[in-house]
């Protein structure tokens, strides 16, 4: 579940990621994705599964709320090959924002134009997101509010949309057949600690204190959980867990 320190900002439900393991269709998943958006407060949503090369240039399997006009224009264009999004989210570890990416060359440039003319956010914040056998995927929110993704709410963002993206990634590696069914990777009594106290919302000095160890050694237990899960992320590693039922 989403922990509810994430949810007085995002009040998107406690059942959120069990109805995203549940779903039956990629329609299902659509409709499920504008709810988020719409909960959330974000402008737009977008989930696609990059592994596949026919995916990502067909963009047939993932979810968006875009308008469809913006859609026809990204494929007809195929601008895939000069999204910076794109670009960044295959080579980063971490989530970042639209506004922090490097323009590497005019068609960047234009891409991105492109995007603000359709007026669908002031700025975004994308998650790259990685499957148990390495399947890539990304998961995009953009903001109503150029200050949307500031301070504090840029961690509560990052945090929830990580669990977010982490259950709807495993959802496409499986739809697509892209693998079968994994036996769940085997964590540590600490590891599967740490990250339960990690999911109900405490801090590191927290944790240690609760498992009289130090906080050199509670990162350490998340960081190879983390390893375990192939999660870039200690939110996401936290959503795998509670799926694979470790936590």
């Amino acid at each position: 579940m989403v922990p509810d320190t994430h949810n007085a900002l995002l009040p998107l439900g406690d059942t959120l990621l069990e109805r995203i393991q549940s779903c039956e269709s990629i329609s299902t998943m659509q409709e499920l994705a504008f709810e988020i958006r719409d909960n959330s407060g974000a402008a737009h949503l977008t989930y696609h599964f990059l592994s596949n090369p026919w995916v990502r240039e067909g963009g047939e399997l993932g979810v968006t709320t875009y308008p469809l006009s913006w859609q026809i224009l990204y494929t007809e264009k195929n601008l895939v090959h000069s999204d910076p999004v794109v670009r960044t989210a295959l080579t980063s570890a971490l989530p970042f924002l639209w506004s922090e990416i490097k323009i590497l060359s005019q068609k960047e440039k234009r891409v991105m134009q492109l995007f603000s003319e359709q007026n669908m956010g002031k700025d975004g914040m994308s998650i790259p997101l990685r499957g148990l056998r390495g399947e890539v995927g990304l998961l995009t929110i953009t903001s109503r509010n150029i200050h949307d993704f500031g301070r504090d709410r840029r961690r509560v963002y990052a945090a929830t949309f990580s669990q977010i993206g982490a259950y709807m990634h495993e959802w496409f590696a499986n739809y697509g057949g892209r693998r079968e069914a994994l036996a769940p990777p085997r964590l540590s009594i600490r590891e599967r600690e740490c990250l339960a106290y990690h999911g109900e919302g405490l801090m590191t000095q927290e944790v240690s204190y609760r498992l009289n160890i130090s906080e050199a050694t509670v990162r350490l237990y998340l960081a190879t959980a983390r390893h375990k899960l192939c999660a870039q992320t200690t939110c996401g590693a936290v959503a795998k867990a509670i799926k694979f039922g470790l936590i």
